[in-house]
Parts: C-alpha cells; sequence; structure tokens
C-alpha cells in the first residue's frame, strides 16, 4: 500500500485531497495564507511575509491574530497523519509546509513543461508536444479563483502568463508536426481574447502559410500592424517583421519551426467580446470577409434558470414590441449576485428567434479595475458583421458611426454586460428602430434616453426555494421545508447566495439542509460561508465597493453601525457628520451603485449580505470613526425625540431632566409631526440602544440611550425590540450610573405595565423608586409611584393605589407639572369609581378640565374627558356619560390618540347597553375591538371583548356572545386580572 499524500490544486479554484479524501479548505483569505506557502519559492514565510502577501500595505490591527488563527485552523486540518508528521510547520514567526516533490498541480505542471523542452531541444518534437499537452490540461479555471490578497493577484498573472506561453510553444509544434490546419481555429480564438500579443500573429501567420493561405497570413500582418499603431503606438516587432518578410520572400518552408525567441507579449485590456468568423465556427475575422455576415454571440442560456417569469415577460415584450417606438432599448440594474446576467441571456435566448440578422454580445467588465473601452468593443463588433481587418478604421467616433451604418436596416440585438457608465454604453447603441439592446449594470443607468428601466430585486420566497430543489434535488428540499425556507432567508433570497448554498449542499449529500443553516447562523461568518468554487458573495459586493470614491465608501460602511431595518437622511447626515443635502447625495449615490435600496424618499436600507459586508469593511477601515459615529447619532436621537415628546406632553418636566436640550434636533410642528417621526424612527432608536448596551464595556452613552427610549412612551411604542433593548441597558449600566440605572428600571417596568406583566413591572418600578429617592431624580420618581398606582388599581388594591397617587400629585405640585398632576388625579378618580365613590370622581373630573382649560395638552384632556364619562356611568347618568364619551372621542381624533379612542368607544358601548340601544352599543363595541386588535394591547382587547360579548348577549346571539367572552376571559386569566371573574360569571349566567 503506497504512502498516503496530500496533494493540491491551485490551477482554477483552490482544492486539495488527503488521499483520496477532499480536505475543508476554508474561507477565502484562510486560503490565500495556504497559496502563499504552496506557490513561494521553498514554500515557506514569515510574518511580515504573510501580512504583504495577504493584505499588502494596509494590513488591519488584528493581521497578526488573524494569520495565527488561519495556521491554527489549518493544522487541525492538515496534521491528521496517523503517524503524528506534520505538515505545516513553525518557522520562526512564520510558517513551512512540508510537502514531497509534485503535492501541488502547478508543480507538476512545470516538471511536464521542463520535460517537454528537454524532449524538443532532442528532437522528440511528438513528445514534446504531448508533454506540454499535459502541463496544460492541468488547468480547471482561472487559477486562485476567488482568492482575495495581493500576492494571488500577482500569482494569478503569472500563472495566466505562463499557460499561454505554453500554449504557445504547443500550437507551434502542432503547426511544424503538420497539424496548421487545425490550429486555425484555435490560434483566431486566442487573438480575440489577446489582439495585442505579436507571438500570436506570428503562429497564425505560419499557420496560414502552411495550410496554403497565403494571402491570409499577408493581410493578418496588416491588421496586426493597424492594431499595434492604433492603440499602442508602435509598430510590430523585429520577430514578426522578419517572418513577413521571410514570407514575402518565400524563404518558409512549411514544415521549417519558429524560432522559440519568436515571441513579444504586448499587454493591453481586452474585452471578452465572442467573435463569429466566416467559414469558422468561433474566432476573429482575419481572412476576406463577406458582405453580409450573421454573428450568433451569445454565451449558453443558462440551463438552471429559475423564476422571473414577471419580469423575463416584460422585457421580452419590449425587445420584440412596436419598432415606430423608436430604438427599444432595456436596462437591467441591481447589486452584485442578484442575477442580472443570468436575466439578460435567457430572455436574449427566448426572443432570438425575432433577430434574424444576429445577435452580438461583450462583457465590459465595468465592475473590475480594467473595464473594457468602447472602441475595443467596437472593433469586435466591425469583425463580427463581416468588416475585414484591414478596413477598420481607428477612433471610437468613426468605429460607432461605421457600426452604426453597417446595422442600418437590419433586425439585430446587442447584449451589453456588466456596463460601468453611460460613456461606456453609449457608442455602443444603434442608430435604428430595427435593432434591440439589452444592458446589465449594477448603476442605475437613468440618464440613458427612451430606455426602460428594470430595477432588479433579490429572489420571492418560492423562486429561491425553487432554484434550491433544482440544485439539490427536489425531495432533500421536501423534506425539510422549514429548513430550505430557513436557509434561503439566511441568504437574503440573493440568487449568487442561494446557488452556492446549494452548490455546497449538492457536494455534500450526507448533510442535512438544517447542518447548513446551522453554520450560516452567525452573521459574522456568513460571508465566509457562502463560497463555494470560484463563487463567492464577498468577492461580488467587493467589486462595486471598489468603484466608490472615499466619502462614498465612508458612507456605505458608517451606515452600518444601527442594525435598523432602514435609515433617513437625517441618521445618515448624524452618523457622517454631514449635512442633511450632503447626506442625502451620498446615500443616493450608493442606491445609483446598487448598494443600498431606497424604499420612500430619503429612506434607505441594506439588503442583509450587504449589511454584513458593510459592517465588516466598517469594524476593519472605520473602527475609530464607528464610535463616534455612535456617539454623534446618539445625542442626535436623544434631541429629536425629546423635542417630539414635549409635543405629546407639553410641560412635562421630565423632558428637561432627560437632557438634550442643547443638541440640534429635528423640528416638529405638530403633535402629528411628531407622532410621524417616532412611528418612522423608533426602530433606529431602539437599534442604536440595543447597540449602545451590547458595548464590550459600560459607556456613559447607556444613560442617553436609555433617556431616548423612555421619550418614546408617551407615543404607547411597544414592542419586543424595544422591551429587550431596556433590559439589556439594565445589565449593561449595573453599578456604574446610579440616575442612568433608576431610570432604566422605570422604563422595564413601564414598559411591563403597558403590557399587564404587573409582578414584572412592580419588581423593576420598585426598584426605579428606590433609585430615584437616592438620586433625587424627582421627575422620575414622580411617573415611578404613578406606575406603582395603577398597578396596585389593575390589581382592585384601591386604598394602596390611593396612597402612591397622593404621593404623584404632591411631586407634580411641587415640579410644577400641572398635565401630570391633572393625569394622577385622573387616575385616582378611576380608582375612586372602581371603589364605588363615583360622585367624588365626578367633582374631581369637572374641577381637572378646569384646570386643563389653558394647558395645551390633548392627551390629558381626553383622558379627563373619559374618566368623566366612566364616572357619570357609575351613576347612572348614560345620557350624560355618553356625552363626554363622545367629546373624549373628538379629542381623540384630533390629536390621533388612538389607543384612549379604543377605551372610550368600548365603554360607550356599555353606556348605550344601559340606555336600551343595543345596535349603537354594537357598532361601538365592534370599531373598538378592530382598533384593540390593531394595537394589540392585551388587557384593552379584553375589554373590548368583554363589552362585544355583552352586546351579543343582550341581542340574543348567546352564542357569538360566549365565543368573544370566553377569549376575554382567557386574556384577563392569563394577565392575573381579577377582571377574569367578572367574565367568569357572565359566562355561567349566558346558559
Amino acid at each position: 500500500m503506497g504512502l498516503t499524500i496530500y496533494r493540491f490544486a491551485v490551477l482554477g479554484p483552490m482544492k486539495g485531497w488527503w488521499g483520496d479524501e477532499p480536505l475543508t479548505m476554508g474561507s477565502p483569505q484562510q486560503q490565500a495564507m495556504l497559496a502563499v506557502l504552496l506557490l513561494r519559492p521553498g514554500h515557506a514565510a514569515n510574518a511580515t511575509e504573510l501580512l504583504d502577501a495577504l493584505w499588502g500595505d494596509a494590513p488591519p490591527r488584528s493581521a497578526v491574530t488573524t494569520v495565527r488563527t488561519y495556521a491554527w485552523r489549518w493544522r487541525r486540518t492538515l496534521d491528521v497523519d496517523p503517524a503524528g508528521r506534520k505538515t505545516l510547520l513553525s518557522l520562526g514567526d512564520g510558517y513551512r509546509l512540508a510537502l514531497p516533490p509534485g503535492s501541488v498541480d502547478a508543480d507538476q505542471a512545470e516538471e511536464q513543461a521542463t520535460r517537454a523542452e528537454r524532449s524538443r531541444r532532442a528532437g522528440q518534437l511528438e513528445v514534446a508536444r504531448d508533454l506540454l499537452d499535459q502541463a496544460l490540461s492541468a488547468w480547471r479555471g482561472e487559477p486562485l479563483a476567488g482568492v482575495p490578497g495581493p500576492f494571488a493577484e500577482q500569482q494569478r498573472h503569472r500563472l495566466r502568463e505562463t499557460r499561454l506561453a505554453w500554449l504557445e510553444e504547443r500550437i507551434e509544434l502542432d503547426v511544424v508536426l503538420g497539424r496548421a490546419g487545425r490550429c486555425i481555429p484555435e490560434l483566431t480564438a486566442l487573438l480575440a481574447a489577446h489582439p495585442l500579443r505579436e507571438r500570436l500573429y506570428a503562429l497564425l501567420m505560419r499557420a496560414y502559410h502552411s495550410a496554403g493561405r497565403q494571402a491570409d497570413a499577408f493581410a493578418l500582418f496588416g491588421t496586426a500592424r493597424t492594431l499595434l499603431a492604433e492603440e499602442l503606438g508602435v509598430d510590430p516587432g523585429p520577430e514578426l517583421t522578419r517572418l513577413h518578410q521571410r514570407l514575402l520572400r518565400n524563404e518558409i518552408e512549411p514544415a521549417t519551426c519558429l524560432s522559440a525567441d519568436a515571441s513579444t507579449t504586448v499587454s493591453g485590456a481586452t474585452a471578452v467580446v465572442s467573435v463569429v468568423s466566416v467559414g469558422e465556427s468561433t474566432g476573429r475575422q482575419v481572412g476576406p470577409a463577406t458582405p453580409r455576415s450573421v454573428p450568433a454571440q451569445l454565451p449558453p442560456d443558462p440551463a438552471d434558470f429559475t423564476g422571473r417569469a414577471t419580469v423575463t415577460e416584460a422585457i421580452a415584450a419590449r425587445l420584440t414590441g412596436d419598432a415606430t417606438d423608436g430604438l427599444r432599448v432595456v436596462a437591467v440594474a441591481g447589486m452584485g449576485g442578484v442575477g442580472k446576467t443570468s436575466l439578460a441571456l435567457h430572455v436574449a435566448h427566448r426572443v432570438r428567434e425575432e433577430f434574424p440578422d444576429g445577435q452580438l454580445y461583450a462583457d465590459l467588465r465595468g465592475t473590475s479595475r480594467n473595464p473594457v473601452s468602447s472602441n475595443v468593443v467596437l472593433g469586435h463588433f466591425l469583425l463580427a458583421l463581416g468588416l475585414k481587418p484591414e478596413d477598420t478604421p481607428s477612433g471610437t467616433e468613426v468605429r460607432t458611426a461605421l457600426f452604426r451604418s453597417m446595422i442600418s436596416g437590419r433586425r439585430l440585438l446587442v447584449v451589453i454586460d456588466d456596463v460601468r457608465d453611460l460613456t461606456q454604453v453609449r457608442p455602443l447603441l444603434p442608430g435604428t428602430s430595427g435593432c434591440a439592446v439589452l444592458i446589465t449594470s449594477r448603476s442605475r443607468l437613468t440618464a440613458l434616453p427612451g430606455t426602460t428601466h428594470v430595477a432588479l430585486d433579490v429572489f420571492a420566497a418560492s423562486e429561491a426555494v425553487a432554484l434550491l430543489g433544482r440544485v439539490v434535488g427536489a425531495d432533500r428540499v421536501t423534506a425539510e421545508p422549514e429548513a430550505a425556507a430557513s436557509l434561503v432567508d439566511l441568504c437574503g433570497r440573493l440568487p449568487l447566495a442561494v446557488r452556492i448554498a446549494a452548490a455546497r449542499l449538492a457536494a455534500r449529500p450526507g448533510w442535512a439542509v438544517a447542518d447548513l443553516n446551522g453554520k450560516l447562523a452567525d452573521a459574522r461568518r456568513r460571508l465566509d460561508e457562502l463560497c463555494v468554487d470560484d463563487l463567492a458573495v464577498r468577492a461580488a459586493f467587493d467589486l462595486a465597493h471598489r468603484q466608490l470614491t472615499p466619502s462614498q465608501a465612508r458612507a456605505f460602511a458608517l451606515l452600518s453601525v444601527v442594525d435598523a431595518p432602514d435609515v433617513s437622511s437625517a441618521t445618515g447626515a448624524a452618523l457622517l457628520r454631514v449635512s442633511g443635502h450632503q447626506a442625502e447625495d451620498l446615500l443616493e449615490a450608493l442606491v445609483d451603485a446598487a448598494l443600498l435600496e431606497s424604499p420612500a424618499a430619503r429612506r434607505y436600507r441594506y439588503h442583509d449580505l450587504l449589511r454584513v459586508f458593510a459592517r465588516q469593511v466598517c469594524e476593519t477601515e472605520y473602527a475609530q470613526e464607528m464610535t463616534e459615529a455612535v456617539e454623534r447619532l446618539s445625542r442626535s436621537t436623544l434631541a429629536s425625540a425629546l423635542a417630539a415628546f414635549r409635543h405629546a406632553v407639553p410641560g412635562d418636566p421630565i423632558s428637561g431632566a432627560l437632557g438634550g436640550v442643547d443638541i440640534p434636533a429635528v423640528s416638529f410642528d405638530s403633535l402629528a409631526d411628531a407622532r410621524s417621526w417616532i412611528a418612522a424612527e423608533t426602530p433606529t432608536v431602539v437599534a442604536l440602544a440595543t447597540r449602545i448596551a451590547e458595548a464590550p464595556e459600560a459607556s456613559p452613552l447607556c444613560g442617553h440611550a436609555v433617556n431616548s427610549l423612555i421619550a418614546l412612551t408617551p407615543f404607547g411604542t411597544v414592542g419586543p425590540q424595544l422591551v429587550e433593548a431596556a433590559g439589556k441597558l439594565v445589565d449593561a449600566i449595573g453599578e456604574t450610573d446610579d440616575i442612568a440605572l433608576g431610570r432604566a428600571h422605570f422604563l422595564c417596568g413601564h414598559l411591563a405595565l403597558a403590557a399587564t406583566r404587573l409582578d414584572e413591572a412592580e419588581r423593576h418600578i420598585r426598584r426605579a423608586i428606590a433609585a430615584s429617592r437616592a438620586t433625587q431624580d424627582l421627575v422620575v420618581l414622580r411617573q415611578c409611584v404613578n406606575d406603582l398606582g395603577l398597578i396596585f388599581q389593575l390589581l382592585n388594591r384601591y386604598d394602596e393605589a390611593v396612597v402612591h397617587y397622593d404621593e404623584a400629585v404632591a411631586l407634580a405640585r411641587r415640579l410644577g407639572h400641572r398635565s401630570g398632576e391633572m393625569v394622577t388625579t385622573m387616575n385616582a378618580a378611576l380608582t375612586r369609581i372602581r371603589s364605588g365613590q363615583a360622585e367624588t370622581a365626578v367633582t374631581m373630573c369637572r374641577r381637572a378640565l378646569t384646570e386643563l382649560e389653558d394647558v395645551e395638552d390633548p392627551s390629558a384632556a381626553a383622558y379627563a374627558r373619559y374618566v368623566l364619562g366612566l364616572a357619570l356611568h357609575s351613576t347612572r347618568d348614560y345620557k350624560a356619560a355618553t356625552r363626554w364619551f363622545a367629546s373624549c372621542l373628538d379629542v381623540c381624533d384630533a390629536a390621533g390618540l388612538t389607543t384612549r379612542e379604543a377605551h372610550a368607544r368600548y365603554r360607550l358601548a356599555d353606556t348605550w347597553r344601559e340606555l336600551g340601544q343595543p345596535e349603537r352599543a354594537l357598532t361601538e363595541a365592534a370599531q373598538a375591538l378592530t382598533l384593540c386588535e390593531k394595537l394589540g394591547d392585551q388587557r384593552d382587547l379584553a375589554n373590548a371583548l368583554l363589552a362585544l360579548g355583552r352586546v351579543l348577549l343582550d341581542l340574543g346571539r348567546a352564542a357569538e356572545g360566549r365565543v368573544r367572552l370566553r377569549r376575554s376571559y382567557e386574556i384577563f386569566s392569563r394577565l392575573g386580572l381579577p377582571d377574569a371573574a367578572e367574565v367568569s360569571a357572565l359566562l355561567a349566567g349566558s346558559h
């Protein structure tokens, strides 16, 4: 049995094997480290060399630690030899791989090429040719595909050049061995890809000569001379010139070998453009042109294209529509990985029969560092359309004019992929209406006139699951439907991410779908996991990110510090420390670059995976600014939240105590404006508070965060994220700030009270009271004792409630807080009603209403009217009660007080019942129930159900009434409220 060894492949996506078992290759960055050790001479590198290789001149602060982590991971992967032999060895502060010769495919290929050279010198041309062919077969695609870092890029360039040189050597041998005819198509295709490489011209000229096509050989020299002069301003080199002269003098026999020195490479940008030649299936037109060529350049239709039915139909209809509308142009824009190219090719193949004069295709590489020029693409288009190389003019304007003339009157489809901007694509547009153009671009080419713009979004959930099923097999998806749905959600339903996840699962038939979900659950590692072979989500994002200006890149990164669903341009201004107009311009530029979305005017959001990418960029490149940006936003948010608070509760001294008065804030013209701002910005305020609370160390900003969340409370803003953020702030503050801790406990208690979690509410409120008394935080203490009174009132412990209300009233008077005094007085009046002292409550309410006449506080005014209505109902003055409930509803309607409106409606329903008008009662109760279901407060919902159940019983609809009453009973019981006993009695008497 032979010795089991490691094998590694770098001539394509990186792969490794232990014997026949594939190795886990880790993240692209981890692969970059291994590539250094595999491809450096001597297979060793110290720490400095590794840092330079992976990051160049700007390694992150954690680079050394990161390299050590990679080394530890590689040891876990590589040190599996049963004999205990180590593969990755430490060498000072660096590392070396202990591998036998021939362990890397590139080394094996190099050895075969060396043997080929020896055989050639020995005159063994057939052996040399076969050895070179074996060496070339080692390539499986782009070397080190998807591997980042300067070293990997240098190696890719070296290996590309090496392969091309060996390919030239092998073709040269084929020509000498009498196979020139079969080399011509291969050489024409190579020249289309490398039009400035002189050795290829020499080889093709020689192949033409050997095949008896001397005229083509001479024409090709003219093409080379013209192209080199136009593109580089140089003449052909001495070797190519000498070959031309020898051909003219007929000094070369067909079997004479070209000199190995006759190879001059001229580098330059080339377009990825397929060219169809006359007489050949593919390749550059180098011989005599026919008058009219029909190009068919479309790459294949994606085999597993999925979904997009509606947008496919719309684009196809536009491309094949009425030509009298002018040139039909469709531009598909969207973020990297969203499937623009796949969609374009699928549609193009669908409509190709409608364009009998051919299809042109060009990849402009707009997202690469070296986008292709329009001039180069036009040259290829002209050749594909049948123009002779020697007749091809120079200059973009002249080529554009000739291109438009040649296709005038023809029905031609032009597909232009990956466009960077308008300057790249404008010269490539036909001039007549018979043609159609389909463009893809990450940027929105909105200034292109007469264009149908398609903003391509991520998959719908069903489309994403369908793609997953097509790749991994429908049976695996059917077996785990919930896991499949979760997986595509973790991929953000981005087609590229779904395809990568599916490819990983397809390669691992023993995995459950849920296994990959577990790997993707950690957002910080998600982009590393979404990588397979030459596909990587991070690489797709990085292409777009590299094109940003410094200010745009900074905005893209810093906007990610808050995990809100979306943010406003004002939030962006605070984070970036720029004006609102500047922020909007930057964020709109990011929308145009498909790195942000704009769901509404002046609001912006990331795709889920782009948010992860942006946060990682931010932590790497803007770590110091992150802290400053969070502080700026915290102060700005607090100031604006308090400005809104002062509209909701005018005159409440707590707004001054919470701070923020000396910081620029959003100004509001009305309570409605303040409510709109709160509705839009609450997720941002909560997300910011959560980020502050989750900081590694307690931050002074915790106090700001608590105060901001307290400012939201008058607006009825309660949700699980807000409750969670408040709890995290309590833990984060600890013993570092007594005032902030007391306020955090008050906030938690207030939110628990709103949700009728009374035990939890009492626990937090008592802690808040203790802290507020100790720090003399009187404005918060007043609210705390008021809330404690509410807790006891809900538990029917009326005497205890009154004690706390009395203290709250006294504190309000001490603070000069008139509306607060009135609200607590109304709470106390409500307690009197519940304890059988309704007449006293009527007096208290009438006095409060008089005092509120000169206080602009609609919330307090509505509450006083509501309680007076309840008091009058309890005294059986039902008609007067209906008037005050109606007055309460008027105030609620004007001020947008939806919660109080719900209260008034279900109490008004009770009053109409007592007046013997059940139909009117039914209307009010039904409206109240609708409001309560929308608002989500469980105690209010139970009260509305109780009111509706009573009315239905009165109307003789007992079965329907009992359904409502049972639901009310269940809610009251779950909340632990004594109202459950009343409902239980009603149910018992309804049979």
